[in-house]
């Protein structure tokens, strides 16, 4: 059981990783397309119609694209004062809640958003923008992020997450 664990461990930080490089890159296109639209805009004379469509898109995505990364490295916010002072058992047994309580909420989100890209895709649903693109090209990556930070969660139920495995740090017990 723990080999499979290994593997899915594995395939989910190669697809994180493979995520994390294109919300970069998403990231620096839309740099890039805010660059181009002022000089068309401003030096040209001649704006662009798909620009701001396209910073919305990509940032929706390149946001998503970065959650597993995030929920991987826990670099989420969380207040953490009560399990820092707790004992050992108590802040273990907070760790195993949160991450059952994360994961159930993150499935459910992915799970409707999961719904949603079906219906925007079996009714030909587009954008309403200069440009339209169908809606399910954009949600897709909603519903991609939440189910991979959601496997992480789960993940992270494993002994060697916890108060006192080796991969728990900021902790002095």
């Amino acid at each position: 059981m723990s080999a499979i664990v290994a593997i899915i461990a594995r395939v989910v930080d190669a697809l994180t990783l493979a995520a994390s490089a294109l919300a970069a890159s998403g990231l620096a296109m839309i740099v890039c397309s805010y660059i181009y639209e002022v000089a068309s805009r401003y030096v040209f004379q001649s704006p662009t119609a798909w620009a701001s469509d396209f910073v919305a898109y990509a940032l929706c995505a390149s946001a998503f694209l970065a959650l597993p990364r995030v929920t991987k490295d826990k670099a989420h916010v969380a207040v953490t004062i009560l399990v820092d002072i707790a004992p050992k058992s108590i802040a273990n047994a907070t760790h195993i809640i949160v991450n059952i309580l994360g994961f159930l909420c993150l499935s459910f989100a992915a799970c409707v958003s999961f719904q949603e890209n079906v219906r925007q895709y079996t009714r030909d649903i587009h954008t309403l923008a200069i440009v339209p693109i169908p809606q399910w090209w954009v949600s897709s990556f909603i519903t991609f992020g939440l189910s991979l930070s959601a496997v992480y969660l789960l993940l992270y139920l494993s002994p060697k997450h916890r108060v006192g495995g080796f991969e728990v740090s900021g902790r002095a017990d």
